[in-house]
């Protein structure tokens, strides 16, 4: 073959191969267009189904439409389908609220749990501050710990009115009628405890004053043995002692002093106080006092010299010598 066919035939032949590739590129981007135009009308028609949920408050079905419509391969307008996802979520999570207040309403607390803590864990949820409230409530109406420490916390006349009334005195913290109406059922069931426990520590109270008691009996009757409070114990037995006998002196004088006072004619209230005067012998009981207060204070003394002194005892002495000491001056005569 002689050259100059083949500088003809070589570009004849590029030409050809330029317009075949040219064509293949074309069909290719047809193609690829109409894959795309495919694509986009299943999401449309995904996106319509979806909207169809939406308005029967199907959120479910709806989601998963709009998943299914992002999955479409080769498909351009996936943006038109997020905001759409967006209101189905956001619907999805309010229902879960909704259901979870429905279900406290008809008294289903496991059931209204299950589905808060669901609604929390959403991402589109929008009041979690209120979702977090209920599930809190819900919480501590079923817990045995808020009961016990609530019932710890009420007087004993508060107690009573919850056992007998079921009502409490106090504000129980709780936000919904519902977690109210489920910790009165706890607080119920703990009720007994709280009982039992203040019992408990009213007998130990009890045995304790009694032990108080007793030793207090037992300190007063050593206090009472010791030489000094025996000491006081016999100048007060003489004191009275000595009143006594005053007095009946004192009775027999008068008795004599009238039958004088008839026979010698004495009617003057005067003349006869002058005669008791000049006639009868009394101890002045100012005197008398004096004697008994400066024992008291010789006794308090005495005993804090005594070898057996325990200056834990020393006021319980003190009050023990006083009672005995003002017990005889309020028994003196005044005059």
């Amino acid at each position: 073959m002689s050259v100059r066919p083949i500088r003809i035939f070589l570009p004849a032949a590029v030409l050809f191969a330029l317009v075949i590739l040219a064509e293949c590129f074309w069909l290719r981007s047809r193609q690829q267009a109409q894959h795309i135009a495919w694509a986009n009308e299943r999401v449309e028609e995904r996106i319509a189904t979806a909207r169809g949920h939406l308005s029967e408050q199907h959120w479910n079905e709806a989601i998963r439409e709009l998943e299914d419509a992002l999955d479409v391969e080769e498909a351009t307008n996936h943006d038109a389908i997020r905001s759409v996802l967006e209101a189905a979520q956001s619907g999805q999570a309010e229902a879960l609220l909704n259901s979870a207040d429905n279900a406290l309403a008809h008294r289903h607390p496991n059931e209204a749990l299950r589905l808060l803590r669901a609604y929390l864990a959403h991402p589109r949820a929008g009041n979690l501050d209120r979702a977090r409230l209920l599930r809190d409530d819900l919480q501590r109406a079923f817990s045995d710990d808020e009961a016990t420490q609530l019932l710890a916390s009420l007087s004993d006349e508060a107690l009573k009115v919850f056992a007998e009334t079921g009502q409490l005195t106090v504000h129980d913290e709780m936000h919904t009628e519902a977690a109210r109406f489920f910790f009165q059922d706890t607080l119920r069931r703990n009720l007994a405890k709280e009982i039992r426990k203040r019992e408990a520590h009213r007998e130990v109270a009890r045995l304790s004053e009694e032990r108080r008691a007793a030793e207090q009996v037992r300190r007063i009757a050593r206090l009472r043995a010791v030489p000094a409070f025996l000491s006081l114990s016999t100048f007060l037995r003489r004191i009275q002692e000595q009143v006594r006998d005053q007095q009946q002196l004192f009775s027999r004088q008068e008795a004599e002093l009238a039958d004088l006072f008839q026979a010698l004619g004495v009617k003057s209230a005067a003349e006869r106080e002058q005669y008791r005067a000049d006639l009868l012998e009394r101890q002045n009981p100012a005197d008398m006092r004096e004697q008994i207060e400066r024992k008291r204070a010789d006794v308090k003394h005495s005993y804090r010299s005594e070898p057996g002194f325990n200056r834990a005892d020393g006021e319980l002495f003190d009050q023990l010598v006083d009672q005995e000491v003002d017990t005889i001056l309020k028994a003196l005569p005044s005059s």
